[in-house]
């Protein structure tokens, strides 16, 4: 195991069977940075890298990270624990993958590179809950006291007040 490099080469690292792993600042990753407050918290990364069948490049890995968040009921802070754990086969084509088990999930790529830090920014982002809450029922942001409604004045009242005085 040993930090992991900046970019991926895919079918290089899977045909040496590489194992990675790294300890990441939530800072590191521009994407998840601007939508989190805690930038200095730890994201632990491990990534194996595997042929399955011969010729078919994959990625098992497992990314661990806390995220604070702003809670959509209150709006406050709420930190959730992140632990998203993906088997990543990148397929050529469609056909290739036929022959796979349902443990994989499949990705149409054909790049031999790409970067990490992009990679593990979009298998977190994908584990962020869509509306991020506080598991406990927390209050919401609505004023606590009721509204009083107001007597308004009619604004046909004087129509209504000139139609009476045209029938006398």
């Amino acid at each position: 195991m040993q930090g992991i490099p900046e970019n991926i080469k895919l079918f290089s690292f899977a045909k040496k069977g590489l194992i990675f792993s790294h300890i990441y600042k939530v800072k590191d990753f521009p994407r998840i940075r601007d939508i989190v407050t805690n930038i200095n918290d730890e994201v632990k990364v491990e990534l194996s890298f595997y042929m399955e069948d011969n010729n078919i490049p994959c990625i098992k890995g497992k990314i661990e990270l806390k995220v604070a968040l702003d809670c959509q009921r209150c709006l406050d802070e709420v930190s959730l624990h992140l632990n998203p754990s993906f088997n990543l086969a990148f397929l050529k084509n469609e056909q290739q993958g036929e022959g796979l088990d349902s443990s994989f999930e499949t990705i149409l790529n054909e790049n031999e590179e790409f970067s990490t830090i992009e990679f593990i920014t979009d298998e977190v982002l994908i584990s962020i809950p869509m509306i991020p809450m506080h598991s406990h029922e927390c209050v919401s942001y609505k004023d606590k006291q009721p509204i009083e409604e107001q007597k308004r004045e009619n604004p046909f009242a004087i129509l209504e007040q000139l139609k009476k005085s045209n029938r006398e």
